[in-house]
C-alpha cells in the first residue's frame, strides 16, 4: 500500500504536522489550566467568602467561568480544522478527520452530495456537511489530489446559470401583479 493509501481510503489532504501539534499543545494547555483552576477552587472560595467583599467574589466567579469555558470555545474553533481528508472509492464517500475536545481523532463520513459551499464563507469554513451544516476547514493550497477535492465540492458538476430565485418568484409576482391590477380597476 502506498503512503497516501490507508484503510480509510486515498489521502486527499493532510494538514501540516506543525499546525496539528500546535493545536494539540494549545488545547492541552487550556485543559490543564482549567483542571488546575478547578483544583484551586476549594481553597480559594472559602477565603474569598471570609473576606466578605462581593466585588472580589463576583470578579473571581467571572474569572473562573472564563477559565472553564475557554477549552469549549477553543474546541468550537478547532473542531472545524480537518487534519486529514480521505476518499473511500469502495463506498464513494469522503472521510474527514479532525480533533475533538480531548485531542482524539474523530472521523466524519459523508458523500459529495452532502457537501455545501456557504454563500458567505466564515473565517474557518471552507464547506459545510450534512443537514446540520457542520462547518469544516481545509487549506486548498495543501490539497494532494485536487481532482477528488473538486469532485467533493461539486465543481465537476455542470453549472446551472439560471437563477432559481427568479423562477420561484415569477408565479408569485404574477399573482401579486394580478391583485394589483384588480385593485386598480
Amino acid at each position: 500500500m502506498a503512503k497516501s493509501e490507508t484503510t480509510t481510503g486515498k489521502l486527499i489532504y493532510e494538514a501540516p504536522e506543525q499546525m496539528i501539534r500546535m493545536i494539540k499543545m494549545i488545547k492541552r494547555l487550556s485543559i490543564s489550566t482549567t483542571l488546575i483552576s478547578a483544583g484551586v477552587q476549594p481553597i480559594l472560595y472559602p477565603k474569598l467568602i471570609a473576606s466578605g467583599s462581593s466585588l472580589t467574589m463576583g470578579f473571581a466567579t467571572i474569572t473562573c467561568a472564563g477559565i472553564f469555558i475557554s477549552p469549549l470555545i477553543l474546541n468550537w474553533f478547532t473542531k472545524r480544522y480537518v487534519t486529514k481528508l480521505y476518499y473511500d472509492d469502495q463506498n464513494d464517500q469522503f472521510v474527514a478527520k479532525h480533533l475533538n475536545l480531548l485531542n482524539r481523532d474523530v472521523q466524519l463520513k459523508y458523500k459529495s452530495n452532502q457537501v455545501q459551499i456557504p454563500e458567505m464563507l466564515g473565517i474557518f469554513t471552507t464547506y459545510t456537511v450534512g443537514q446540520k451544516k457542520q462547518p469544516l476547514f481545509v487549506d486548498s493550497n495543501l490539497v494532494i489530489d485536487m481532482k477528488l477535492y473538486k469532485q467533493m465540492l461539486g465543481y465537476d458538476l455542470p453549472i446551472d446559470l439560471r437563477p432559481e430565485s427568479v423562477f420561484q418568484k415569477k408565479p408569485q409576482q404574477q399573482q401579486q401583479q394580478s391583485k394589483n391590477d384588480s385593485k386598480k380597476h
